[in-house]
């Protein structure tokens, strides 16, 4: 389990404390409060992962809270703690933006295993997204500057923009893997009529077939042995707005049929549950898979995909449009340029040579990750050919294929871009763990273990 910074906003001290104290076992950094206005001040000066939050406070509404900082921090899952709870309220509470229930008194392990939920979700929602500020700006012009101008890109640029303007009900991406299916996705949503709603997102290949139907559907408790409370779904949690279905093509295929249906009715039960509940969701699918070959192969359904493929929309790989690299690359060196405080201006002619020949197997996201490299090791104004630390993959070269320098070994690597962080950070390990994405244990082990400390 990722260790996280926690708030625990409770006003029974033995209560607050107890939870406090079994995070803090498990490894986290845990703050308890008594009242509301504690839980604001602690919020405004520090910085956290997840908030479990008490509705019954002596001094504000727990409610008017979980309001307040879903709107100010939408990206911080609030679990909501209660010892009066009903299915209602927990409804009320989810549809408010509260990322799960828990009625008191509050077991541990249910404790535990929420958190670790709550900690994914939070790990998902941070995936870095170029296009984050789109919709504060005009979104036509931002699409073509961040994407690129190579004309087959162009058209899917402009069949984006079409899509986002109308209100949809089925849209299906293809791509490769890295081709930025999910950017296109929260773009097509910010920039739509449901802009103002949800926009939830769920990799069908990161839960197994046993859970992936709770997920969409939501339970009753008791419906199975760990429903101990009730629990909304993933479709009724994007009511109104839009569902991101991403990595379709690893769902169960006995799932497929029920989903078809939900997606035909807009109408479903939870799991457990004798109530028909009604959404209003448009549904957007994407897949790296050969799709078409799935259905030959009975592992995807012919009518499912006929219904997701209403507007299909395919991402290029980044070597069908080379001529963007350039431009691609020159955006995220000034983004990790002013990430990590660096005076770099652009890229020597042959790091830019060995970029523009280079077949990227790994697309923009593989793009993406070589630049930010050669941003930490970069020692000058201009990112060298050898700071970018190709891998050992093949190159392309008018035509053919070469292989490419030989690769360094990984602990080499590693060892490099630690020693230019923290010499970036003048020693200081904070700053330097910050700037590598890592918990400053993380990188005290790692000095340990290279003798760089």
């Amino acid at each position: 389990m990722s260790k996280a910074n926690i708030l625990v906003v409770e006003d029974n001290l033995l209560v607050g404390t107890a939870v406090r104290n079994i995070l803090v076992d498990e490894g986290h950094k845990a703050m308890a409060v008594e009242d509301g206005a504690s839980g604001k001040r602690a919020v405004t000066d520090n910085t956290y992962h997840v908030i479990f939050l008490d509705l019954m406070l002596p001094d504000i509404d727990g409610q008017v809270l979980l309001e307040l900082w879903h709107k100010k921090h939408p990206e911080i899952p609030i679990v909501v703690m209660t010892a009066y709870g009903d299915v209602q309220l927990a409804v009320d509470c989810l549809k408010k933006g509260a990322y799960d229930f828990l009625t008191k008194p509050v077991e541990k392990v249910h404790l535990l295993k929420t958190l670790k939920n709550a900690l994914k979700h939070l790990k998902l929602s941070h995936k870095v997204n170029v296009l984050t500020e789109l919709s504060k700006r005009d979104d036509s012009v931002d699409l073509q500057e961040v994407i690129g101008n190579a004309p087959q890109f162009q058209r899917t640029i402009e069949m984006t923009e079409r899509v986002a303007l109308n209100d949809f009900s089925c849209l299906f991406i293809k791509g490769e893997s890295g081709t930025g299916k999910g950017l296109f996705a929260r773009s097509i949503h910010r920039m739509g009529q449901r802009r103002d709603k949800p926009f939830v997102e769920v990799n069908c290949s990161a839960l197994p077939a046993t859970l992936i139907e709770s997920e969409l559907f939501g339970h009753r408790r008791g419906a199975f042995t760990d429903a101990k409370e009730d629990k909304i779904g993933l479709f009724e949690m994007a009511d109104g707005g839009t569902l991101f279905l991403d990595e379709i093509g690893d769902m169960d295929i006995g799932l497929q049929s029920k989903l078809l249906k939900v997606i035909e009715e807009q109408r479903f039960r939870r799991i457990g549950g004798t109530a028909d509940v009604t959404v209003d969701v448009a549904i957007i699918a994407a897949t790296n898979q050969a799709v078409e070959e799935m259905i030959d192969e009975n592992k995807f359904r012919l009518d499912l995909y006929y219904r997701l493929n209403v507007v299909p929309l395919e991402l290029p790989p980044l070597r069908d449009r080379m001529q963007d690299v350039e431009a691609i690359a020159k955006y995220f060196l000034k983004q990790y340029a002013k990430k990590f405080n660096k005076k770099i201006s652009s890229f020597k002619p042959a790091a830019l040579k060995t970029m523009k020949e280079y077949d990227w197997p790994g697309n923009v996201r593989e793009l993406r990750n070589v630049v930010e490299r050669g941003c930490l090791l970069a020692q000058g104004a201009q990112i060298t050919k050898e700071e970018l630390m190709f891998p050992e993959l093949k190159l392309k070269s008018n035509g053919t294929e070469i292989t490419s320098l030989p690769a360094m070994p990984l602990a080499r690597a590693e060892e490099l871009v630690i020693r230019a962080a923290m010499a970036d950070a003048d020693g200081n390990k904070n700053k330097a763990a910050k700037m590598l994405g890592v918990q400053r244990r993380t990188l005290c082990k790692k000095l340990e273990e290279y003798d760089l400390d």
